[in-house]
């Protein structure tokens, strides 16, 4: 889990440095928003075997730059519905495991494609980082601060999609969006199964 949040930080500094060089304009910040919300999480191919639908819930950021163009940050918290137990190999040994909670991160780059009075249609692609927390006890757990508990499957994550944000009045508007998030789970060694990693990602959110 460190590991995760190492990668965030990394990529939060890394958005900075971008949304700083892109603009000089001192009132930028002031023209970030943030939005709340949540969605379903729909497991494809192999991931669906051992996850089922499941709900999920965001909270993202959001700083326009020039040229039609924006940075965002967002964190999901999935509570996973897990169909099926997978193999997790341990130090010691090989485990049954299952999930016992999803968190995304993920770093946006917005590209506007079209824009009215009311509504505005972005295309973004997110990277960043998934983590899936099991109920695999670390055996080598001592209660030392920095140890993790449980073990943690992580993997790099992608999130392509579009996000369409519609304003009803001069306080309420809202974002309805579709991505498709890509974390090969295989990939992190410690899973022995291919368990997939593709998912549909719907939601809606509230921006204030």
């Amino acid at each position: 889990m460190r590991s995760l949040f190492i990668s965030f930080i990394i990529l939060l500094c890394a958005s900075s440095v971008l949304a700083q060089s892109d603009t000089s304009n001192s009132n930028l910040f002031d023209k970030a928003t943030l939005s709340l919300g949540g969605g379903i999480f729909m497991p494809q191919g192999n991931l669906s075997t051992y996850f089922g639908t499941a709900p999920f819930f965001e909270i993202s950021g959001h700083l326009p730059l020039k040229r039609k163009k924006a940075i965002g940050m967002t964190l999901q918290v999935v509570v996973p519905n897990q169909k099926d137990d997978f193999l997790y190999r341990r130090t010691i040994d090989t485990i049954q495991v299952k999930s016992t909670m999803m968190l995304n991160f993920t770093v946006d780059f917005k590209k506007t494609l079209t824009e009215t009075n009311t509504s505005i249609l972005d295309v973004k692609i997110g990277v960043g980082a998934s983590a899936i927390t099991t109920d695999a006890r670390n055996p080598f757990y001592s209660g030392e601060e920095g140890e993790e508990k449980y073990e943690t499957i992580t993997a790099i994550l992608f999130s392509p999609g579009f996000e369409y944000t519609h304003t009803f009045n001069k306080g309420t508007k809202f974002i309805i969006g579709m991505s498709l998030n890509y974390a090969p789970y295989k990939v992190e060694g410690a899973v022995r199964e291919n368990i997939g990693g593709l998912a549909l990602v719907p939601k809606i959110t509230y921006i204030f």
